[in-house]
């Protein structure tokens, strides 16, 4: 579990800075901070107290811009780590309810037992990419092409990952990593989905955007812990990814993505069906008070209680 109080001196020793220097820059970058002194700050960094939970996230978004990288420090941890911080019922209640969710009794299974991988490397990735197909026929017509949908499945840059337990599918989720332009044009509703091919997906050591592309889940915990492993895929991966996106085509969807801090930037009407598409940066959707929650507030996460 990571704790804001060491994050914040880990943050502020490496900026070279005292306390007292700090502060005064924290002063002036936000109002917020007018009433802060060494003393507080101090109480922070060694746990005695903690800042409200938006201070920490303008913190946390102060250290970023200044060092470059999202959650400095944080994202040179072990992957493994990163996701043990997360709390999987605060991201149900970040998630809410989605048609593709369904109500499988899995609170009483052994969280541990659940295990999400690469498409490549699971078992079960024919379930998984015929559960996918099926969910972009029913968005794009019977036509969608199951050859181009596998193709892209493959694709090593792409993230589609599997959930098992016990060496049985219990959900997935799929996303392009698209070349920018094309990522543009699909925002701009001048390109459908169905028309990507293969040249329109970004290498891996070059930027990047991510269109989600369909997902599905037995439960509410299987996609609480497979968004976990996408942030913090996220996290490690920062430096080569732009910006996320994703059509939405029913009020719940709208609202999921609201709660992931994504905005909505075109809308078209389809055969009496508002479509919407909906955009953050890599950092706009990292760097929110639901994220910095979970991350740094562990006691806020009834898991741990």
């Amino acid at each position: 579990m990571f704790k804001f109080s060491d994050y914040l001196r880990i943050c502020r020793e490496n900026k070279g800075v005292t306390q007292t220097e700090l502060v005064e820059e924290l002063i002036n970058t936000d109002r917020v901070f007018s009433s802060l002194d060494a003393t507080t700050l101090s109480r922070w960094e060694r746990g005695v107290s903690k800042p409200a939970l938006s201070k920490q996230t303008l913190i946390i978004k102060y250290f970023s811009n200044y060092f470059d990288r999202i959650y400095p420090f944080l994202n040179e941890a072990e992957s493994i780590e990163i996701e043990k911080s997360f709390c999987a019922i605060g991201f149900s209640k970040l998630l809410g309810r989605h048609k593709m969710v369904m109500d499988f009794p899995t609170k009483n299974m052994d969280t541990k037992q659940f295990k999400v991988k690469s498409y490549l490397e699971s078992s079960h990735k024919m379930t998984a990419l015929r559960r996918n197909h099926m969910i972009m026929q029913e968005i794009y017509g019977p036509q969608f092409c199951n050859q181009l949908h596998e193709n892209l499945a493959q694709h090593p840059a792409n993230y589609f990952a599997v959930c098992e337990y016990q060496d049985d599918y219990y959900g997935h989720f799929f996303a392009l990593r698209l070349k920018p332009p094309i990522f543009k044009r699909l925002m701009d509703f001048t390109m459908r989905a169905d028309e990507i091919s293969i040249d329109d997906i970004a290498d891996q050591n070059e930027i990047g955007c991510y269109y989600f592309f369909g997902f599905f889940s037995l439960g509410e915990l299987v996609i609480s812990l497979i968004w976990i492993h996408f942030y913090t895929h996220l996290i490690k991966q920062q430096k080569t990814i732009k910006d996320l996106g994703a059509m939405i085509v029913s009020k719940e969807g709208e609202i999921i993505a609201k709660n992931m801090n994504t905005e909505c930037i075109n809308t078209i009407e389809v055969q009496n069906t508002t479509v919407m598409n909906f955009q953050a940066s890599v950092d706009q959707m990292l760097i929110t008070e639901n994220v910095v929650k979970m991350l740094f507030n562990p006691e806020s996460c009834p898991e741990n209680s």
